[in-house]
């Protein structure tokens, strides 16, 4: 005969359950231990686009410091002093594994994790100046998911700085925009500083497209559309298809419950009015 209490714990239901899989997170590319100069770059950072990194996971590299200890406690202070969510820290050293446990800060283990000597401009890509990358990066996918793009790949293989090289020495413009053919999957970012951001294909769900000028989607637009990075007021979002988690002009923005139901799936071009958004059929 089972008892009272054997019983009870037999049919009590299940609390919660594991799974080895997580959302789209954003990956902090450190390349100084000056925990000050890193500050003063995110908050130049996130005073362009507020609310893009409100309430941000953050998942911090350190790769590219080699043997360089960084006070991972006073950063993840800093980073949560900014709203933002320090998670966990990849290609640490031994050393600095032991200063991440510390600071309360996970050890990623996953396909993402590489050899921690191995720096990232062995991965083919030209470093940004300065002493810290925000780079987006699906950690469900081991990071490995780029957008298609016809200047090459621009997402979380990459950092978003890459979608448009600075002007060179001669004193040449920029590329005007950019032109992305294929889908934009979820946990991908592309962010274009110059010129409008054309997208051909569908945007799902948890992918974010970021520019400074107009975001054109001839396709459905379910994920993040930011356009008017850099407080550029006069740009515009167009879409064949409105079905956006989140839209952003200069600072302003409507969440997914926000958009009216007559312009949910329909044809839309979001613009600026009034110091506020407003949605207007195509």
């Amino acid at each position: 005969m089972v008892s009272g209490r054997r019983g009870e714990k037999r049919q009590e239901q299940q609390a919660f359950a594991l799974k080895g899989t997580m959302p789209a997170i954003t990956m902090l590319c450190l390349r100084t231990a000056d925990v000050s100069a890193v500050e003063r770059q995110l908050a130049d950072h996130i005073s362009q686009m507020p609310h893009f990194f409100l309430h941000l996971p953050i998942l911090l590299d350190l790769a590219e410091l080699g043997d360089e200890l960084v006070d991972l406690g006073a950063l993840a202070q800093l980073l949560r002093k900014h709203n933002l969510v320090p998670i966990a820290v990849r290609n640490p050293t031994d050393a600095q594994r032991e200063r991440a446990v510390a600071a309360g800060l996970g050890v990623l283990r996953t396909p993402l994790s590489r050899s921690p000597r191995q720096v990232a401009s062995g991965e083919g890509n030209t470093p940004t100046p300065g002493p810290v990358a925000v780079a987006p990066v699906a950690a469900d996918r081991g990071g490995a998911g780029a957008a298609a793009a016809d200047r090459g790949p621009a997402g979380p293989g990459r950092r978003p700085r890459e979608a448009a090289p600075a002007p060179d020495a001669a004193g040449e413009p920029p590329p005007a925009g950019l032109t992305v053919r294929h889908p934009v999957r979820s946990g991908q970012v592309i962010y274009v500083p110059h010129g409008d951001l054309v997208v051909l294909s569908p945007v799902s769900s948890g992918a974010e497209l970021i520019a400074n000028d107009n975001i054109h989607v001839y396709a459905p637009l379910r994920g993040r559309a930011m356009a008017g990075a850099h407080n550029n007021a006069d740009a515009s979002i167009f879409c064949m298809s409105l079905e956006a988690e989140f839209v952003s002009i200069a600072g302003r923005y409507l969440m997914a419950d926000e958009i009216p139901d007559e312009h949910r799936g329909k044809p839309a071009r979001v613009s600026v009015q009034n110091d506020g958004l407003v949605i207007t059929r195509l």
